[in-house]
């Protein structure tokens, strides 16, 4: 792909940059941002580890943003809370530099900062809806006293406002505004205020507003958000951090799905409000969707407008059927004392389940335990939100590690050819300290799946393995191969092998990481993890923590039906339809995957492609040229070869 950019120039002198130089490669980054806001362009940057990516976006916004008339407010959004307190470290050493006054306000959802005991333990919907009766009720002292139920508790809350605000001027993270706010007293007597109002009277007057995705993205959010803050999209600059999750991230804002379990459940609510007629409904639905599963030929099948429009009945307008069926849920949230309402959750289904486009499908699936059958609406095309957003912006930069290939995001999220701005600044580190090999004997491809191949790929796998000098984690594509693979390994690793298992819970998942960065201090061991899962994104292992990478087969989507929907409609879109919905993203996970091993200047790794499919043109083109890629049919000598050459 060529790296399309701007011509060359010297960024300003003034340039708030907290470092005293920039990194190699950094300042070209920044240069290319620069220049895209003060373009008013879209600016997509595969920008790898190391870089300083944080740092390059935001010197070049501030930059812009002070300078244009009207001044431009930075919005800049991430995936995961946890990576705000980085860019917070980042203003305040900014700030503290450049003497800028700068005002930033961590925004995350409501019930992150929620001090209302009675509400703040409940989950998803039935937070917001126990949050929103509390407000209906008068019976939140923390909005009541930020907001005010009457005109003279109105006026002490905007005094209450004020004072909070011009108290907390400045840059502040989320739990300090939440803290603030619990401990915010006048004369001497504590007044505590509701956090979340509190963050968007700061956003208010903020130069930089640190969000998440939904925040922007989410129509039922995003639609309020700006104006309720005052702002304007022609007057901000956006930055998406972790660029390469906002399409999935954005689908499945939009998705959405009902099973015949869930109807029987609305149907025991139904009846304990004595709701006959809605029972019925339900019945009626459960019934309708059970004798339609029963005729399938296969587990699932994609719906024609004509079958999905009458499955459930001749209802015409869903979204009302939504509404009244999430009143209901209140209702019995409130008559039963329980904490949470299956009613709430069908009312959020039938919402979106009358949409209408061409980048939707709905699918009817037969689970084959427990006999229960499920309707799924899941969208195809994220460009109906991103696009909008994303134009009505001053400007923006979509940046990443694997923001790769980048004209597919960009395709796919609708950012017109004279809008965009690609380019792709390969990572700052000794490139000699990672070694990317392409193990050329064996493939995972379905056609060549046999206990015979298994037993060799074990076995090739083991002497790689044995052959790293630490910890290193073995990926496969799928749960199913790594039980039939992985288990097989323990007869040649040398390495104590720890293993990821299905559905984990958080708890599970944290020890099994502290118990692999705890063999690092000794012999190593091995993590056999799959690529899909919570291993392969986001978890750093620092201090060559981690020395060795494989990545067995590829980790391509199955053909289920909403891919086989995925590629036709992006084949009728854009004449991509393998590439965009099977391959590239596929090839992401296996990008991510291998970018665990060198997290700073001082790792040392390597890195196999465990695949001969990975130097087939279709997907040796989706690796990204910033690193080269050695095929060998001996993957473990060449590995042993590199170790032996850094420790001497």
């Amino acid at each position: 792909m060529p790296h399309l950019s701007f011509h060359v120039f010297m960024l300003p002198p003034t340039l708030p940059f907290r470092h005293p130089t920039p990194r190699e490669g950094q300042e070209k980054l920044i240069e290319d941002a620069y220049q895209a806001f003060q373009s008013q362009k879209i600016f997509l940057a595969h920008a790898e580890t190391g870089l300083g990516k944080t740092d390059a976006a935001l010197s070049a916004a501030l930059e812009v943003a002070f300078k244009t008339n009207p001044p431009k407010t930075i919005l800049f959004i991430t995936p995961k809370n946890a990576q705000h307190a980085i860019i917070l470290e980042a203003l305040r050493e900014i700030n503290q530099k450049f003497s800028l006054n700068l005002r930033a306000v961590d925004l995350v959802g409501k019930k992150h900062v929620c001090l209302e005991e009675s509400v703040m333990h409940k989950e998803g919907r039935m937070f917001y809806e126990g949050c929103k009766k509390k407000k209906e009720n008068e019976a939140c002292t923390f909005f009541g006293n930020a907001r005010g139920y009457n005109p003279l508790q109105r006026e002490k809350a905007k005094i209450y406002r004020g004072a909070f605000v011009q108290q907390m001027s400045g840059i502040h993270s989320s739990s300090e505004i939440k803290e603030s706010a619990n401990d915010f007293s006048v004369g001497g007597q504590n007044a505590g205020l509701c956090p979340y109002e509190l963050s968007l009277e700061m956003a208010k007057k903020a130069n930089v507003i640190i969000a998440d995705y939904y925040h922007i993205f989410s129509p039922s959010l995003s639609e309020l958000l700006l104006p309720k803050l005052g702002k304007k999209p022609e007057n901000c600059i956006l930055i998406v951090d972790e660029a390469h999750n906002l399409p999935e991230r954005v689908r499945g804002l939009m998705s959405t799905s009902l099973t015949t379990k869930q109807l029987q459940k609305a149907q025991d609510e139904a009846d304990y409000l004595n709701e006959g007629e809605l029972k019925k409904e339900f019945q009626q639905m459960d019934e309708c969707i059970r004798m339609s599963g029963k005729k399938l030929l296969k587990n699932e099948q994609l719906l024609h407008s004509w079958e999905w429009q009458t499955i459930l009945g001749e209802k015409k307008k869903w979204g009302g059927f939504g509404l009244e069926c999430q009143a209901r849920g209140v209702d019995y949230l409130e008559k039963s004392g329980k904490e949470s309402s299956t009613l709430l959750v069908i009312g959020e289904f039938f919402e979106k389940w009358g949409s209408e486009g061409e980048g939707l499908a709905r699918i009817l699936k037969k689970w084959e335990q427990g006999g229960d059958f499920s309707l799924t609406l899941r969208a195809l095309d994220p460009q109906p939100l991103t696009q909008p957003v994303l134009e009505k912006m001053h400007a923006c930069m979509l940046m990443s590690g694997t923001l790769y290939p980048t004209p597919m995001y960009a395709d796919i999220l609708g950012i017109a050819p004279e809008k965009r701005v690609m380019g792709f600044y390969p990572s700052p580190f000794p490139k000699e300290n990672r070694l990317n090999l392409i193990s050329t004997r064996f493939t995972t491809k379905f056609t060549e799946r046999n206990e015979t191949n298994y037993i060799h790929m074990a076995e090739e796998l083991g002497k790689i393995v044995n052959q790293i000098p630490g910890n290193s984690v073995v990926y496969f594509p799928s749960f199913q191969l790594l039980e039939n693979i992985g288990r097989k390994m323990k007869e040649y690793a040398l390495r104590p092998l720890l293993f990821q298992r299905e559905k984990m819970k958080m708890s599970e998942t944290q020890k099994l990481v502290n118990d692999f960065k705890q063999h690092a201090h000794g012999f190593g061991s091995v993590l056999l993890a799959c690529t899909s899962g919570s291993f392969a994104e986001g978890l750093d292992f620092p201090r060559n923590q981690l020395l060795g990478v494989v990545i067995v087969g590829i980790p391509l989507a199955e053909m289920n039906a909403e891919t086989q929907a995925l590629v036709d409609y992006y084949e009728k879109r854009f004449k991509k339809g393998w590439q965009y919905g099977y391959i590239y993203p596929a090839m992401g996970k296996a990008i991510q995957a291998a970018g665990r091993v060198i997290r700073s200047s001082e790792d040392v790794g390597t890195v196999v492609f465990f695949d001969k499919r990975y130097v087939w043109e279709n997907y040796n083109e989706c690796l990204p040229p910033t690193q080269e890629y050695y095929p060998t049919n001996d993957p473990s000598v060449k590995v042993k070869e590199f170790w032996q050459r850094k420790r001497g």
